[in-house]
């Protein structure tokens, strides 16, 4: 069963840390970190307080090329240039070439298993391509975004066709009634960070919400 702590996260969850604008999720069997929020010091404090090393990652995935994603990139691949980094078409030559300092990007189109039981969408949307991780769980598949640019109920039919979608942790960006109701049937809710309706999805689905925030530990 996977564990996953919010590292980065604007929305504060546990004392000691340090809330900054920005996502990223450390899966702690796989050694897998995604994103890596807007700041290399405040990433890297966070996670020293969490008990997580650089050392203890071994694959990053990104979700998006907003700097509040890819920030703590390079603080990330400065310690431990041996992580293997998953990006898509999306990301800038900017971006690409800060990671090439390090190491060789793998650039995917579609959906990728990063590790066993994990795996990414692959791009998704138009104006702002963006992927997501699937991770198999007991009950089926978790979702984990980073904002949901392409909508939570686009990326929900995507992972279905892989399997049931048994929760969503993350951003989720602009809500709109098509994706609060894309919600419906999941068990277990965690939206977080740019989530404009937050209260909307809690008192929509009460029984299933779970607050997030930076320190939160999801086991599933």
């Amino acid at each position: 069963m996977p564990t996953l702590t919010e590292v980065y996260n604007n929305i504060p969850f546990r004392e000691g840390l340090i809330p900054d604008w920005g996502f990223s999720c450390h899966v702690s069997e796989a050694g897998l970190l995604f994103d890596t929020g807007a700041k290399g010091d405040v990433l890297l404090s966070n996670m020293q307080a969490l008990g997580i090393t650089t050392a203890d990652i071994r694959h990053l995935v990104l979700s998006h090329d907003h700097y509040d994603h890819t920030g703590g990139l390079r603080a990330v691949l400065a310690a431990n240039p041996s992580v293997e980094v998953f990006v898509h078409d999306g990301f800038s030559g900017q971006t690409l070439g800060l990671i090439r300092e390090y190491t060789v990007p793998e650039i995917v189109d579609g959906w990728t298993e990063v590790v066993n039981g994990i795996a990414v969408t692959g791009p998704l949307g138009t104006d702002i391509r963006e992927q997501s991780l699937a991770i198999t769980v007991a009950g089926g598949l978790l979702v984990v975004t980073g904002c949901a640019h392409p909508h939570i109920s686009r990326i929900i039919d995507r992972v279905s066709r892989e399997g049931p979608v048994w929760g969503v942790i993350g951003g989720l960006h602009t809500v709109t009634h098509e994706d609060i109701d894309a919600l419906a049937g999941v068990a277990c809710i965690s939206a977080s960070h740019c989530t404009d309706k937050i209260r909307e999805i809690r008192e929509r689905y009460p029984e299933t919400f779970r607050p997030g925030g930076v320190g939160k530990v999801h086991q599933v």
